[in-house]
């Protein structure tokens, strides 16, 4: 699997780290993938890549954030969990 981060490159998700990257009924979840959280509100997956708090980390837990914005910062949003999450639209 892999993603693309807010320069447009496609970026590398660790093997071991994917399956954090699905919704609760197993749809892979990208960065900017639009889904419904765990408060029944909309909003976008944000990934860290290349940090030691992203998915192409081995330091990564499997939490990401969910943003009101697709193109908003990873920190400013809920932390949330794949099982947490719907997937409704997929990033293009």
């Amino acid at each position: 699997m892999s993603s693309t981060n807010t320069t447009g490159a496609p970026t590398a998700v660790l093997p071991e780290n994917a399956r954090f990257l699905r919704d609760a009924f197993g749809s892979p979840l990208r960065d900017g993938s639009c889904v419904l959280d765990a408060d029944h509100q909309v909003g976008y997956v944000r990934l860290e890549f290349g940090t030691r708090r992203g998915p192409d980390s081995l330091y990564w837990d499997g939490w990401f954030s969910v943003t009101s914005t697709r193109n908003a910062h990873p920190l400013s949003g809920k932390v949330m969990h794949g099982s947490m999450v719907n997937l409704i639209g997929r990033a293009s």
